[in-house]
Parts: structure tokens; sequence; C-alpha cells
């Protein structure tokens, strides 16, 4: 692939962003919403419930500092991943959502 080919902006580049962005500011809303607590989906070593915060853990925030504090770093570093490494962003993405939790 040409470098002009490699480098061409579209919609998903910024569009995925968007919605990972959008997807933890709704999980935080749905907390304060209707008065939930997904602290029980997070990491709990030693049991074997708490492996599901593997999963969930990234979705998961403790207050609106947090949530805001990684609001701007997830949107430009996912900005940039789907838009200089295309090909391999979603491996990198599901990875590193696995990644991060296993290695919490």
């Amino acid at each position: 692939m040409s470098e002009q080919g490699h480098f061409k902006f579209s919609t998903g580049v910024i569009a995925y962003p968007i919605v990972f962005v959008l997807l933890i500011w709704i999980v935080f809303w749905f907390e304060i919403r209707f008065g939930l607590s997904f602290n029980s989906f997070g990491i709990n070593p030693g049991k074997l419930l708490g492996l599901r915060g593997i999963v969930f853990s990234p979705f998961i925030h403790s207050g609106i500092d947090h949530l805001y504090n990684n609001t701007i770093p997830l949107f430009v570093l996912s900005t940039a991943l789907f838009y200089f490494y295309r090909k391999i962003a979603w491996k990198v993405v599901i990875f590193g959502i696995l990644l991060s939790g296993l290695l919490t």
C-alpha cells in the first residue's frame, strides 16, 4: 500500500473513538442516573467472579474526575491508533482491554 493510501482519512478514524468515549460516559451516566454501582464488576482478586472485571474494568470509573481524565487520552490516542495503524487497530483495542485487566 502506498503512503498516500495508508494515511487517508476515513470516518472510522474519528467515529470509533467517539463511540468509545460515549460508551464510558453512558456507563457512568447509568450509574449516576439509576443509583447503581458497577464496582462489583471491577477486578476482584481471589474471587472467580472477579474475573469478569478483566473485560468490564475499562468501562468503570470511580468519579467524574477519573472519567474526565481518561476521556481526553482515550479519544486522542484511539484516534491516532485508527489513523496510523488502521489494519491492526481492532486487535490492539481488544488486546489492550484484555491485557490491561489481566495485568492489573
